[in-house]
């Protein structure tokens, strides 16, 4: 389960997020999303797209839901920004920037959740990184139009004139904006990959 986009309501204690949720087997997929709609926490939630690409059965869903007592309220409420949440065999797997001193961090997160490893690293070390990959607002509604769109599947459902449309700009700056945002998140995954020395 990847979490393509979440906006907390601060003050309410709410977040709405879209995800990305997938499995190999269709019928563990729908059992899965069911058990989720019955979360008592959980006040709206609406399976947006559902498709299958490479045998994997994927749907993506807009949920609104309470975030009390959660890692997202504790990221929102306390100096921080979330850059990724990823769940994956049972595990969320997040990616926090914190301006808290990380062992002050490290114990509120600990009130919250098990903590099963964890990595710091220096500011000096990700910032340029981070600023040479991080979308901006406009690359952000680019690349969430395009793949709500479906402009991303093959086959397409739908092209870069009529996306280009859509967006109210012209084909040219539409196809420049692409490139642009799939360079910095292809930048991001292989300098990643290298910190994990996934890549030499």
């Amino acid at each position: 389960m990847h979490v393509i986009s979440s906006t907390p309501i601060p003050g309410k204690d709410k977040i709405i997020a879209i995800i990305e949720v997938y499995s190999d087997n269709v019928k563990i997929l729908k059992e899965f999303l069911d058990e989720v709609k019955r979360f008592h926490n959980i006040y709206r939630f609406e399976v947006i797209d559902s498709y299958s690409r490479r045998g994997r059965s994927i749907a993506l869903v807009n949920i609104f839901t309470n975030f009390k007592g959660s890692i997202t309220e504790l990221v929102t409420y306390h100096d921080s920004y979330k850059y990724s949440e990823v769940m994956h065999g049972g595990f969320e797997n997040w990616t926090i920037l914190t301006w808290m001193r990380p062992q002050d961090f490290l114990s509120m997160l600990r009130e919250r959740a098990e903590v099963k490893s964890y990595t710091w690293l220096s500011v000096k070390d990700t910032s340029s990184r981070y600023a040479r990959s991080a979308l901006t607002g406009w690359e952000l509604e680019v690349l969430n139009r395009a793949y709500e769109l479906g402009y991303f599947d093959w086959p397409r459902r739908v092209n870069l004139g009529e996306l280009a449309n859509i967006l109210g700009v012209n084909k040219a700056t539409l196809s420049q904006e692409l490139r642009i945002i799939i360079r910095k998140l292809a930048l991001k995954e292989l300098e990643g990959s290298r910190k994990s020395n996934l890549l030499p």
